[in-house]
């Protein structure tokens, strides 16, 4: 009876450990779902909790579970945190030259806008020097242009062709100064000089008036205008203002602001002479004393006037 005994407490016990374990195979397969391939456990498993250990289910034999049969319970994988930035002299910089371009551009950007809002508001002013028409680049244009200003078709004709004659002269003289080694020296200037001297100003051939509306025709400045009057100039207390455009000066009629300087020089002076200014579409005269008028120039182009 003592063998058999024996045998009989051991099937037991095994009987008794084989129950424990697939209880807790059975235990392990309902609380732990499986992961889904492509999937993390730490995104898509629901939060794993245990039943309390001191309050077993009622339905469920309590059984010991040592570490050698406790379930394992897969953990979320640990996620390495970024790496910090590296110190790369390289990235560095080109890092600072992105943040300059992005600066650029910002100030690009702000002068665009600047610059549409001030046409917008010259085109409401009606400014006229913001539609130049292209200079003439052929013969038969320039013909075209000095007729509509008022030339003779006869003598445009006779202007066309002496500029053509005088810049095939030049042309020569260069070829003959380049051949023959004195390009450049005191020998060629001179020659050169006395070709332009053959030459008579187009403002002599065909008159002012005609000079004046062919340069506003072909798109160029033809007014000197007043940008600004100096405190205690003769300007200033003679009522000349921003904005006033020279027409003419002691008489003589401005197209240049060259011309303007030359004519304060000229004279005696301290001599009263007579200015005549366009201010919007009128004509305004004040009498100045020879010398330095006191403002600062610019050139603009305006229609001439009637």
């Amino acid at each position: 009876m003592k063998p058999t005994w024996t045998l009989t407490a051991l099937g037991l016990v095994t009987g008794t450990l084989v129950g424990a374990l697939g209880y807790a195979q059975l235990f392990a397969s309902a609380e732990v779902p499986a992961v889904p391939s492509g999937t993390t456990a730490a995104a898509d498993a629901p939060a794993l909790s245990a039943p309390p250990a001191s309050v077993p289910p009622a339905s469920a034999p309590v059984a010991k579970v040592t570490a050698a049969t406790a379930p394992v319970v897969p953990s979320a994988p640990v996620v390495a945190a970024a790496p910090e930035p590296t110190a790369d002299p390289r990235v560095a910089t080109l890092l600072a030259a992105w943040r300059d371009a992005e600066a650029r551009l910002a100030d690009l950007q702000a002068r665009l806008v600047q610059v549409e809002q001030t046409l917008a508001g010259r085109i409401a002013a009606g400014d006229t020097s913001l539609d130049r028409p292209t200079a003439p680049r052929t013969p038969d244009e320039r013909r075209t242009t000095l007729v509509a200003a008022g030339v003779d078709a006869g003598l445009a004709d006779d202007i066309i062709w002496q500029e053509a004659r005088l810049e095939l002269d030049r042309l020569t003289l260069r070829d003959r100064a380049v051949r023959e080694g004195w390009i450049g020296t005191d020998r060629y200037r001179e020659e050169a000089g006395q070709l332009g001297g053959e030459a008579r100003p187009l403002r002599d051939e065909i008159g002012d008036l005609a000079y004046d509306r062919y340069l506003y025709l072909t798109g160029e400045d033809n007014r000197v205008a007043v940008a600004a009057v100096l405190p205690g100039s003769a300007a200033e207390a003679v009522g000349l203002q921003a904005g006033d455009l020279i027409e003419s000066y002691a008489g003589e009629r401005m197209y240049a602001a060259d011309a303007l300087r030359d004519g304060t020089t000229q004279g005696e002076s301290g001599e009263l002479v007579p200015v005549r200014v366009r201010r919007g579409r009128g004509i305004v005269e004040v009498w100045v004393p020879r010398g330095p008028l006191g403002i600062r120039l610019d050139m603009t182009r305006a229609e001439p006037l009637p």
